[in-house]
C-alpha cells in the first residue's frame, strides 16, 4: 500500500505497544487496530463511540485517551480503535496528532520534517 509509514508507540495505563502507522492528512482522527487497544488493556466499547463514513465504507470506532510517541515527539490524545477486529490499518490523522505538530514533506528528497508545534 502506498503512503508514508512511520513507527510509533501507544501508551496507556503503564503498558506500551509499538506499531507502524500511515500519515493521513485527510483523516480527521487517529485510528488504530482493535488489537492494539486490547494489548493496552483498554475495553474498546467503553470508549467514546464514533461512526465514520468514507467514499467506499462505513465503520465504527471507539475513542480512548492514550500517549502517542512518534519520531521523538510525544503527546496525549484521544485516538480511536476500530470496533471491527478485521480492519488492519493504522492512521495518524489531524485531531490528536497532526494538529499538534509542524509537519513538512519534501517528496522529491524523500524527506519528512516533524517538530512540536509550540517550539
Amino acid at each position: 500500500m502506498h503512503g508514508i509509514t512511520i513507527p510509533g508507540v501507544l501508551k496507556a495505563g503503564g503498558k506500551k505497544i509499538e506499531l507502524l502507522a500511515k500519515i493521513d492528512t485527510g483523516a480527521s482522527d487517529c485510528l488504530f487496530e482493535r488489537g492494539y487497544a486490547e494489548a493496552l488493556d483498554l475495553r474498546v466499547e467503553e470508549g467514546v463511540r464514533k461512526r465514520y463514513a468514507t467514499v467506499n465504507s462505513q465503520f465504527e470506532a471507539y475513542g480512548h485517551e492514550v500517549s502517542i510517541q512518534v519520531l521523538g515527539t510525544e503527546t496525549m490524545a484521544t485516538v480511536y480503535f476500530y470496533a471491527d477486529p478485521t480492519i488492519g490499518r493504522n492512521v495518524l490523522g489531524r485531531r490528536g496528532w497532526l494538529e499538534r505538530l509542524r509537519f513538512g514533506l519534501v517528496d522529491y528528497d524523500q524527506a519528512l520534517y516533524i517538530a512540536e508545534y509550540n517550539k
